[in-house]
C-alpha cells in the first residue's frame, strides 16, 4: 500500500491487487482502483483499466502466479519490480517477457535514502503520503498477534515496541 500511496502522490493511476478486502478498501480510499487477486482474467482486467497495460507494476507477494499475471498485464516495454523474496524457483510463462517487458528485483527501494526520505517526508507533511496509516504498534510480547494480524490482512506494517 505504500507503493499505492507513492504512485497516487506522483499522479499515476494505481491499480491495487490484493487478497484482503480490508486492504482493497484502504487502497480505494487512497484513490486506487481495487481488484481482488483471485479475479478471473486478472491481466486482461488490468490492461482494460490502464488503457492497454500498465507501464509499471510492483509485486510484493513472491507468488509465481501473480508475478506472471503482472507481466501479462504490462504494456510493451513495461517494467515489473519484485520486492518479495522468492522461496521457490520462479517459472516465467511463455510470452511474458515479449515486447520488451522487463522484470527486476528491488532491494530496499533501489533509492538513495538521503534523497528519498526527505521527498517522502515532504509528501507526508503535505498529506499525500500517509504512511503512518499503515502502521500499528504491538508490545514485543504480542509478536504472535502481530504476525497473525498481518497474515489476516488486518494490519499492513506491524511494528514491535520492546
Amino acid at each position: 500500500l505504500a507503493a499505492v500511496m507513492a504512485a497516487t502522490a506522483a499522479g499515476a493511476v494505481a491499480v491495487a491487487v490484493d487478497r484482503h478486502p480490508e486492504r482493497l478498501a484502504f487502497a480505494e480510499k487512497l484513490n486506487a482502483i481495487p481488484v481482488h487477486a483471485a479475479s478471473a482474467g486478472l491481466p486482461d482486467r488490468i490492461r482494460r483499466l490502464t488503457d492497454g497495460g500498465a507501464r509499471y507494476a510492483l509485486d510484493t507477494t513472491g507468488s509465481g502466479r501473480l508475478i506472471n499475471d503482472a507481466l501479462r498485464a504490462l504494456r510493451p516495454l513495461g517494467h515489473l519490480g519484485l520486492v518479495a523474496r522468492l522461496h521457490t524457483p520462479l517459472a516465467l510463462e511463455p510470452g511474458t517477457l515479449d515486447r520488451g517487458r522487463r522484470v527486476s528485483h528491488i532491494c530496499e527501494g533501489d533509492a538513495v535514502p538521503g534523497l528519498l526520505v526527505p521527498r517522502l517526508t515532504g509528501l507526508w507533511r503535505a498529506g499525500l503520503f500517509p504512511f503512518d496509516r499503515l502502521i500499528r504498534t504491538y508490545p514485543l510480547a504480542d509478536i504472535n498477534a502481530a504476525e497473525r494480524d498481518c497474515e489476516a490482512g488486518l494490519v499492513v506494517k506491524p511494528v514491535l515496541i520492546p
